[in-house]
């Protein structure tokens, strides 16, 4: 049963600040599921990943800011992924802003092993373009939302996920604008005038979930050591209102997802 208390109170939050930390998302049983899958399949390749960029045999990847990624999860555990294809603890969410239009995108892992502070970044680059970079007259405005569900703790002196406090109905400045690329480079102009800006921090913990809005500039971070045999890990999923054409920039691609599922099986409400 939901609490139609607790969800307004959660929606005004989402429509006001652009992200929501929603407790307890996941029980404790897919945690530990999921735990054991990631941390089995990256201790299995890990070997293979000494050369940035370069695909494990399962399709791991690391990045130079101390991200291991997998993108291809829906092939490796298609069951137990689908299963955190909006379930119920993000799905009214989801549903109210986005309706029987919300798709999935991609579906991606991540794990922190090393040292990790994320580019600052949106996921989807190009929210505020949308117009120009479709070069209609009439064009589709579309939204993207994510949901990141947290398989770690990530209290204050282990872990973070950092937003900009008041770029949800703002875009960036347009001088910095071709700055907004993937970079390590802490000198960059976006990632420096990120910096300046007002934080909020949101410590979700394991279990927990994090909805919000694609196109805010966030960040997230390990800033301490993880507890023996709990690697910082999570998993995305980026949802869009309808197909957007390829040129517009997002941090995914979803053809490998409309593979596996087939496009009506990319639409959780319908």
């Amino acid at each position: 049963m939901i609490d139609e208390t607790l969800f307004t109170e959660n929606l005004e939050h989402l429509e006001r600040h652009g992200f929501l930390l929603i407790k307890n998302a996941l029980d404790d049983a897919t945690v530990n599921l999921w735990q054991g899958i990631l941390y089995s399949l990256y201790e299995k390749e890990k070997d293979q990943l000494e050369n940035l960029g370069q695909l494990s045999s399962s399709g791991l990847r690391r990045n130079s800011v101390g991200n291991v990624a997998c993108d291809n999860l829906l092939a490796l555990e298609p069951e137990k992924t689908r299963d955190l294809i909006a379930p119920q603890s993000v799905a009214p969410h989801l549903k109210s802003v986005l309706g029987n239009q919300c798709q999935l995108r991609s579906i991606r892992a991540h794990l922190n092993p090393l040292n990790y502070l994320q580019e600052w970044h949106m996921d989807f680059y190009d929210y505020w373009y949308q117009q120009e970079r479709s070069e209609a007259a009439h064009p589709i405005v579309g939204l993207c939302m994510n949901t990141t569900f947290y398989l770690t703790n990530n209290p204050p002196e282990q872990g973070r996920l950092r937003f900009l406090r008041d770029f949800f109905a703002m875009s960036i400045p347009d001088d910095i604008r071709h700055h907004v690329v993937y970079t390590d480079d802490r000198t960059n102009p976006f990632q420096v005038w990120c910096d300046g800006q007002v934080h909020v921090d949101l410590h979700p913990m394991a279990g927990d979930a994090v909805v919000f809005y694609s196109h805010i500039p966030h960040q997230g971070a390990k800033t301490g050591e993880d507890k023996p045999g709990k690697t910082r890990a999570n998993i995305v999923l980026h949802y869009q209102q309808n197909p957007m054409f390829p040129g517009i920039r997002f941090v995914s691609t979803p053809q490998f997802t409309l593979d596996q599922l087939g496009y009506a099986g990319t639409f959780p409400f319908s």
